[in-house]
C-alpha cells in the first residue's frame, strides 16, 4: 500500500478544522431579514362600526323559509350572514320554496348541511 505524502494529509485536515471552526462561529450570525409591510396595512380601516347593539331577538323554531329573515336564517345551525343572503337572495329570485330539498339549489348548500337544518326548518308551516 502506497503511503500519502504527510503535506496532503495535513492540508486536508487543515480545511476540515477550518470548515468546522468557521460553522461553529459563524452560527447566529446570518443575513439579516427584513420583511416589509405595505403601506395600505399599515393604515387603519376606512370603514369602522362604531354602533355596536346588543339586541336580544327570540326566534321560534321551526322557521318558515318563506317569511324567514336575515337573522332567523342564521339562528339555524351552520348558516351564517353569507348563506342567509344568499337564501334570502334565492327566494327573491326564484319564488317561495316548495320543499325543504329546494335549499339544495342554494349555493352552499349540500345535502349535509341540509340533514342539519331539517328538524329546525319548515315550508309554510308544515315540516
Amino acid at each position: 500500500m502506497k503511503k500519502r505524502p504527510v503535506s496532503v494529509l495535513v492540508t486536508i485536515t487543515l480545511i476540515f478544522a477550518a470548515f468546522t471552526l468557521g460553522f461553529f462561529l459563524g452560527r447566529g450570525r446570518g443575513p439579516e431579514v427584513q420583511l416589509s409591510v405595505p403601506q395600505a396595512m399599515l393604515t387603519k380601516p376606512t370603514q369602522v362600526q362604531t354602533e355596536i347593539t346588543e339586541e336580544t331577538v327570540e326566534i321560534q323554531f321551526p322557521i318558515d323559509l318563506n317569511t324567514a329573515d336575515l337573522v332567523e336564517l342564521q339562528a339555524l345551525p351552520g348558516i351564517g350572514q353569507v348563506l342567509a343572503q344568499r337564501i334570502v337572495a334565492y327566494r327573491e329570485d326564484h319564488g317561495p320554496f316548495t320543499t325543504a330539498e329546494d335549499l339544495l339549489n342554494v349555493e352552499g348548500i349540500g345535502e349535509k348541511r341540509l340533514a342539519n337544518i331539517l328538524e329546525f326548518i319548515t315550508i309554510g308551516g308544515t315540516p
